[in-house]
């Protein structure tokens, strides 16, 4: 009966076997179906949610918990909003394929396992079935030899940062002889930490910031985000870091909850350099999409505050963050794949003059891009506000100083953008065309992120809630 809690990941796993069928049998053509039969598929994973009994399966590799169901709903929501964006950038595809719907489908019921994982196997295997989808994902397009490129150095350093999480399980496993995240901080709780269990720690951590691209496993991103299809790059910069956030809630927080003491120095070390790097990095940038890797390396920075303060209220606030990322990222993209279709390119500059071509286009990336910033009234800023409230109370200042200095770096070079759309004139004046769908869409995106800043409190109160059980 306890595979029943893995109910959403089986609905999630026969849609992406489904549309693989059907790509067997249908003549070549368009495949925006594919689309509606995945956020079909999607949606009745999300109905299940709700009714889903909480415990273990699967052996107790896998854990059904308010945690791993809170999730579960940022992963449906990104992937509705994905396969959408996927709907729009088919037309720019030659010989495009049905089984680029199925990839993403899978990869999403990876996250959906991770986000259950109670156990050190199980979540290794998610993790690894999750990343050979995405790296098949970002090389999709074999004809572009950027995007071949980009993908080869994603699984490169996905592969060294998987030797690295590998090693350093094994280094946890020998120090406790057990994998279960609840054996193994049990057990911690009667070993005295040793060089050999901190290696470990420091080896599983630097493993995991291969996934939420923060230093030092961040090389990959600013390459794979400009090289890989637009809708990639919106699955790895939405879904994929809330994936890896999941995780370390899961592994720091749970696992490892008993020796925080061991590890929290490390991790704020790591948010310091990250927001350092990831937005001073980000502004000498050219191209709207490699902008946004640097700008998703700073927020991974942001939210590794939230994990060294390791408190109910650093989880609570890493949780909003993350879905008040996804709606900025979603409005963003969107709307870079429309101005794509259009236009051809992703360089800043030929951005310039949008609001007279595209208002409702240049609109949404002014909000996408100042929330996923932090500016004020937007969900962003709240998220950033509790960040910042859970690494004073827990003392570090030095951390909160730095992240509050590269939010005004942020907002600087994301304005930059928005002075380019707003002031500038554009070389071509021909109106860029928004069908009444994607304008419905955008208008939906951009109202859920100015609520999330100006009435944060129903989410806020609900993701608290859920911290409490994290420790």
């Amino acid at each position: 009966m306890n595979l029943l809690r893995l109910l959403p990941e089986f609905i999630m796993l026969g849609t992406a076997f489904l549309l693989l069928v059907l790509e067997l049998f249908l003549p070549r053509g368009s495949r925006k179906g594919y689309a509606v039969i995945g956020i079909l598929g999607i949606a009745a994973a999300a109905i299940s949610l709700p009714y889903q009994d909480f415990g273990p399966a699967l052996a107790e590799l896998f854990l059904q918990d308010q945690l791993s169901i809170y999730f579960k709903w940022l992963f449906c929501i990104s992937g509705v909003l994905i396969l959408y964006i996927v709907m729009l950038y088919e037309d720019t595809v030659k010989n495009w394929r049905g089984e680029f719907y199925s990839l993403i489908l899978f990869a999403l019921s990876g996250m959906m396992m991770l986000a259950s994982a109670s156990d050190f196997v199980g979540f290794y295997v998610s993790l690894e079935f999750v990343a050979v989808c995405l790296y098949v994902l970002a090389a999709y397009l074999t004809e572009s030899r950027v995007t071949s490129e980009a993908g080869l150095k994603y699984l490169v350093t996905g592969a060294l940062a998987s030797g690295f999480l590998i090693y350093g399980i094994s280094f946890i496993y020998g120090a406790t002889g057990a994998t279960g995240f609840a054996e193994v901080a049990k057990a911690l709780q009667t070993v005295e930490p040793t060089g050999y269990l901190v290696l470990g720690i420091v080896l599983t951590v630097l493993g995991l910031t291969f996934k939420i691209s923060s230093i030092p496993f961040h090389v990959w991103a600013p390459d794979v985000y400009q090289g890989a299809p637009t809708p990639v790059t919106a699955l790895l910069a939405a879904a994929s870091k809330s994936a890896g956030f999941v995780v370390i809630l899961r592994v720091l927080f749970g696992a490892l909850g008993t020796v925080k003491g061991e590890w929290v120095a490390f991790i704020a070390v790591i948010s310091g350099i990250t927001l350092l790097f990831g937005n001073l990095a980000a502004m000498p940038q050219k191209d709207l999409k490699r902008l946004i890797a640097y700008a998703g390396i700073g927020s991974a920075g942001y939210l590794l505050m939230g994990v060294a303060a390791a408190s109910e209220m650093g989880a609570g606030a890493i949780m909003y963050y993350l879905l008040t990322y996804i709606f900025g990222i979603a409005g963003t993209f969107i709307s870079i794949v429309v101005f794509y279709n259009s236009e051809g390119t992703d360089k800043i500059e030929s951005y310039a003059g949008l609001y007279k071509r595209a208002p409702l286009l240049a609109f949404s990336l002014f909000i996408g891009l100042l929330s996923i910033a932090g500016f004020p009234p937007l969900g962003g800023f709240i998220a950033k506000f509790y960040i910042f409230m859970a690494a004073v109370k827990e003392g570090l200042w030095v951390l909160a100083f730095i992240g509050a200095m590269m939010a005004i770096i942020a907002m600087y070079y994301f304005l930059l953008v928005i002075k380019s759309m707003y002031l500038r004139q554009p070389a071509n004046e021909a109106p860029i065309q928004v069908d009444m769908m994607t304008r419905g869409l955008l208008y939906f995106v951009n109202a859920v992120t100015i609520l999330l800043g100006i009435y944060p409190g129903p989410v806020t109160d609900w993701v608290m809630s859920i911290a409490q059980g994290v420790f």
